[in-house]
């Protein structure tokens, strides 16, 4: 009894000995190479087959450490791959194959838009190593009611001198309130399973609503010079957006606590435009 144990626990320990090493990536790179490594204790024959819908890939290899390099290009989600060991098959498996997409950041210029508004989007899309995703990616906007707006459907790529995607994307002006998205997803995800950790979404709202009032500002800038004084006049929406209007500037004497208008000085006016909205204006004493 005891001799029949320490045989099988020798046989056991001799298993798992000479089984070899096989690192396999997560994933299978489309449109990219891919590597597999097999280390063994000694140099021995491996082959290594891969099936990815009907590319085939059939390599011999001799050594202790073993390195297979081999490209993928089939639309299928998934590829067979087989091992073969000396003889023995060690893995015979599928891997999913998808782009190498890790992350897809997008950013928009604001968070509510009204109808017939332009979204103005920024794109950067990573791969797993850090580098840029520079494959097709399908851009569009998705409703309040979870449907595709079809006229915002975009196909676009980083291009070799930038890293990242600039697009606008109108609004329809006979559309739905509430939540809606931009989608970013690589083209070549055809699977709905590799669809759903490929989709990378940036929700924001529509809605019918009004400007709200913006702010203004008067600063005084200290000055030595005491016949005149540089009065700074800004203007701005709540979100930013400048004032397109005018400003007009009364003088009264300290102390005056009179809302009447009508005896104050009128010492300046002067228009402010939407791409400047600080006005500096000099009061000249009289």
């Amino acid at each position: 009894m005891r001799i029949s144990i320490f045989i099988l626990f020798t046989y056991l320990v001799c298993q798992l000995s000479t089984s070899p090493v096989i690192i396999l990536p997560p994933f299978l790179k489309l449109h990219e190479q891919n590597v597999i490594t097999i280390v063994n204790e000694k140099s021995v024959k491996s082959v290594v087959q891969v099936d990815h819908g009907g590319e085939k890939t059939n390599k011999e290899i001799q050594g202790e450490v073993q390195t297979i390099s081999f490209h993928t290009s089939s639309s299928q989600p998934t590829a067979q791959i087989m091992i073969k060991v000396d003889g023995k098959i060690e893995l015979n498996q599928e891997v999913p194959v998808r782009p190498d997409v890790f992350n897809i950041h997008i950013h928009i210029d604001k968070t509510i838009y009204r109808k017939s508004e332009i979204v103005n989007v920024r794109i950067l899309p990573l791969t797993h190593a850090g580098t840029i995703y520079r494959g097709d990616l399908s851009i569009c906007l998705v409703n309040g009611k979870g449907f595709v707006e079809s006229s915002t459907v975009r196909t676009r790529r980083v291009d070799e001198t930038n890293s990242i995607i600039s697009e606008q994307l109108e609004i329809p002006s006979h559309t739905f309130f509430g939540d809606w998205m931009v989608k970013v997803q690589p083209v070549e995800a055809t699977s709905k399973r590799m669809d759903e950790m490929l989709i990378f979404e940036k929700v924001f709202q529509v809605q019918d609503y009004d400007l709200p009032n913006f702010r203004l500002f008067g600063f005084l800038i200290d000055n030595s010079n005491l016949d005149e004084t540089k009065v700074t006049i800004e203007a701005k929406y709540f979100h930013g957006k400048p004032v397109n209007g005018s400003v007009h500037v009364y003088c009264r004497e300290v102390g005056s606590s009179s809302q009447d208008r009508s005896h104050l000085n009128h010492l300046k006016s002067g228009e402010v435009s939407v791409v400047e909205s600080t006005i500096f204006i000099i009061i000249q004493a009289q």
